[in-house]
């Protein structure tokens, strides 16, 4: 188990690491940085499960996972999440997140297919008639919640860290000081 959990920790880092690259490119061209984090949160996800000595399920069903997890450890990364940066995201509706990042992954990865049966125009209109709205983010298709994905995957690299005693990580617990 703790091999496994190494190797996912390991996996889950090198994607979001990708990603942060991703991120930073003046070139890109899709949302693959945030695709590329999502698949890290997940791996991160899947590592707490296992951590907590639980079977990960093979899919993408998020809330499964989380609701797999025990409630003591689920505080625990909620509570790490919510000091990753206080009053800048939304973690009040953990439901709401782990159904747009599953959407955002399993159907927004395949942007092509968000509009399959409309044609080219139709697809444009409705583009055009959501910016004239303004835009809303909660009217979006699909939507990734940064801010709140950072801060979740924060809190699942600590839950980890402390799992896998990761020296250096620190001495750190939600109660206390955050190591760097």
């Amino acid at each position: 188990m703790y091999d496994h959990a190494i190797r996912m920790y390991a996996d889950a880092n090198a994607r979001l690491a990708d990603a942060e690259l991703l991120a930073t490119s003046l070139e890109t061209q899709s949302d693959s940085a945030a695709l590329l984090s999502i698949l890290g949160f997940e791996v991160l996800l899947k590592c707490a499960v296992v951590l907590a000595g639980r079977t990960p399920i093979f899919n993408h069903k998020y809330a499964a996972q989380w609701d797999s997890l025990p409630e003591p450890v689920r505080n625990e990364i909620l509570n790490w999440a919510v000091l990753r940066t206080p009053g800048h995201a939304d973690l009040s509706d953990i439901n709401k997140l782990l159904a747009a990042y599953e959407y955002a992954f399993v159907r927004g990865r395949y942007h092509y297919d968000l509009f399959k049966g409309y044609s080219l125009a139709e697809q444009f209109e409705l583009s055009q008639f959501w910016m004239e709205l303004g835009a809303p983010s909660e009217e979006a298709l699909v939507q990734y919640f940064p801010n709140e994905l950072t801060c979740l995957i924060d809190g699942l690299r600590r839950y980890i860290e402390r799992r896998l005693g990761d020296r250096h990580a620190g001495s750190a617990s939600p109660e206390g000081s955050i190591a760097p």
